[in-house]
């Protein structure tokens, strides 16, 4: 009886291709079917003003931060 003689290295390619091949077409299905949301609960104005001023509020965080650090470093200079 005739047997396959494929070395396991072999089958390890194989086997990583169709894994790679399959997260891909999964991709493109899942990136297809979003273009068709039935249900879009994002669009509720109470959550996009409260992201906004979370956004404020994390921006003025971040800045008053960076302000405090440059004046730490530049009083070491004078």
């Amino acid at each position: 009886m005739f047997q396959p003689t494929i070395r396991r290295g072999a089958q390890a390619v194989v086997a990583q291709c169709v894994i790679a091949l399959s997260v891909v077409f999964l991709s493109v299905l899942a990136w297809l079917r979003a273009e068709k949301v039935a249900d879009d609960r994002g669009s509720d104005s109470s959550e996009k003003a409260f992201m906004v001023i979370l956004a404020i509020a994390l921006g003025g965080a971040v800045s008053a931060a960076a302000i405090a650090f440059v004046a730490s470093k530049t009083s070491l200079f004078q």
